[in-house]
């Protein structure tokens, strides 16, 4: 497996684990991130930005604190993928 099919297999996994949590998936299809958000969110900063690349999260520092939270769990989940598949 080559090394962008490894990224290419990790952030799919990262996109899986982040319906998981009820966040939908939004390209704005420039390559470089995505954004989870939930259909219920109460303001514009609720939502997550995912770097492919770097895979993991960034949000707002006045995101509410159940974004942050899972924020950190899509990191924690991304950072294990990356472990599985040494990158």
């Amino acid at each position: 497996m080559t090394v962008k099919e490894k990224r290419n297999a990790i952030n799919k996994a990262v996109y899986i684990y982040a319906e998981e949590l009820g966040y939908t998936i939004s390209d704005d299809n420039d390559g470089s991130s995505v954004t989870f958000s939930k259909p219920d969110m109460k303001d514009a900063y609720d939502c997550i930005d995912y770097h492919r690349s770097q895979q993991e999260t960034c949000v707002v520092n006045w995101a509410s604190d159940e974004v942050k939270a899972d924020a950190e769990l899509i990191d924690i989940y991304a950072n294990h993928q990356k472990q599985m598949y040494n990158v």
